[in-house]
């Protein structure tokens, strides 16, 4: 019986087909295998780049600066496993930013607690018994020092609760600073006179290193580490000498030995601030001075009541302008915005060894109101500096003395946003008071700002420009193009 044969044709496509079958099943496979290796070193080794606008994911040159000085061993814990962590976009945005971290830096590790199977892992971590540790917190530790963040604090949020920025590099950064640091620096803010103590203005401190306390000069005593003592808007004045100081030393008397001893002064009062006659007469021997009455700008101010004042910067060869250089000297300065102000009068340029100057302005155009009343219109100071400078061993020590017509520069609207240089003049006074490492550059991260921040003069200008200057323009070649056409 003869066998048939297969067609040469049909058993060359099943030799090929076959390799081809073989070939697509390597080559898939060898993708996945890679796909797998390359995405677990992807995994280790932060292979990833921040595609965002605003790099909101990565860690910034600024903060690599700051990074690149701290040698101590630092670890930064989880308190719930990494594939929750994952699972959660804020918290996912925070553990990428530590990887990151750890990934460029050796001194820097992470690591994670699952405190809902083991919730005494976190014991030590608590500053008090009735402190509690959550799932969403961060833990920086290095030795026997911590600081332990829920994961709210690393988001800034706007007075209708949105989240519109993310602040983990600052928040972290400064952690590391404060508990690597020799020696952490005190602020100090005192409170029982009815003062306005926000949030934001004590965050404001914490973040740039400073150990925050509060204080009552009438019973206790500044310590070795205190270098500032903040004054925010009082309702009742401090106390002078006088028979009921009889055997201890005054209010007053105390803040004045602090500033001897090359301590620092910051206060803020508003137009609403009472007469304070102790505290004024003592700022007063610094050559400052509250003005009592109001101030608007119509030209320079972001409201339509023009109290939240755009200020001005003081010249760079001054006391003043020196605080503020690093913003003058950027191609445009943010602004600097001071609401609700009452003017002040520097008193003398030079006194004694002490110098005043003016730090921030209005325009020429602000206008000052006393009992509801126009009075006049000028230009006028808003903050004011005061130094003191003795010598020892020929080297000079400096004592500060900052005061705002405002309580409202360290509001939350202003602080730590790229248009505005607020929290800026702070940090830079922080720092020339502290003597410590300020994170001065570290921005909070916008996830989606589109606002625009002009001035009511500005606005003007636009009205103008889009209303009648662009219409003109093509009225104006639309008259040429219909002349030309005519006579053609």
């Amino acid at each position: 019986m003869k066998m048939n044969r297969l067609n040469p044709a049909l058993t060359r496509k099943l030799k090929y087909g076959t390799i081809a079958i073989v070939l697509t099943a390597v080559v898939v496979a060898a993708v996945i295998i890679f796909n797998t290796i390359f995405s677990a070193l992807v995994y280790k080794y932060y292979w990833y780049v921040d595609m965002t606008k605003e790099g909101v994911y990565g860690l910034t040159d600024s903060g690599r600066a700051l990074l690149d000085d701290i040698d101590a061993e630092i670890n930064i814990i989880f308190c719930q496993p990494y594939d929750q962590l994952e699972q959660d976009a804020a918290m996912n945005m925070i553990y990428s930013l530590v990887r990151e971290m750890a990934s460029e830096y050796d001194n820097i590790n992470y690591s994670y607690i699952d405190i809902i199977k083991d919730p005494t892992a976190v014991t030590k971590y608590k500053t008090t018994t009735a402190d509690s540790r959550y799932t969403t917190d961060i833990i920086v530790e290095s030795g026997s020092e911590f600081r332990a963040f829920r994961a709210q604090a690393m988001f800034v949020q706007n007075e209708s609760g949105v989240i519109w920025a993310f602040n983990g590099e600052l928040k972290l950064i400064s952690a590391m600073i404060q508990i690597t640091q020799a020696e952490t620096p005190i602020a100090y803010f005192t409170y029982t006179h009815g003062e306005s103590l926000s949030y934001d203005m004590l965050n404001l401190f914490y973040d740039a290193g400073f150990e925050v306390e509060d204080i009552d000069l009438t019973e206790e005593d500044f310590a070795e580490e205190g270098r500032l003592l903040v004054i925010s808007n009082p309702i009742y004045d401090f106390e002078g000498i006088s028979p009921d100081t009889a055997g201890r030393k005054s209010e007053i008397e105390k803040i004045d030995d602090f500033l001897d001893g090359f301590g620092h002064l910051m206060v803020f009062v508003d137009p609403d601030t009472q007469d304070l006659p102790e505290l004024y007469e003592f700022l007063t021997e610094w050559g400052i001075e509250f003005d009592n009455s109001l101030l608007k700008d119509p030209s320079s101010s972001l409201d339509t009541e023009h109290y939240s004042l755009v200020g001005e910067y003081a010249p760079s060869d001054t006391l003043g302008g020196s605080v503020v250089s690093t913003l003058t000297e950027l191609g445009t300065a943010p602004k600097t915005i001071v609401s609700y102000a009452r003017p002040m009068n520097i008193l003398w340029d030079s006194n004694n060894g002490r110098m005043t100057s003016t730090v921030l302005y209005t325009s020429p155009n602000a206008e000052k109101y006393v009992d509801g009343d126009l009075v006049e219109t000028g230009q006028y100071p808003l903050i004011v500096l005061s130094r003191e400078t003795r010598y020892i061993d020929n080297t000079p020590h400096y004592s500060y003395v900052f005061a705002c017509g405002s309580q409202y520069l360290t509001a939350s609207d202003y602080l730590g946003r790229k248009a505005y240089g607020n929290s800026d003049i702070v940090y830079a006074m922080m720092r020339a008071m502290g003597k410590i490492q300020v994170p001065v550059d570290l921005d909070f991260k916008v996830f989606d700002d589109e606002s625009l921040d002009i001035t009511t003069a500005e606005a003007t200008n636009w009205t103008v420009f889009l209303t009648a200057v662009i219409p003109a323009v093509f009225l104006i070649a639309g008259i040429v193009v219909w002349i030309r056409r005519k006579h053609a």
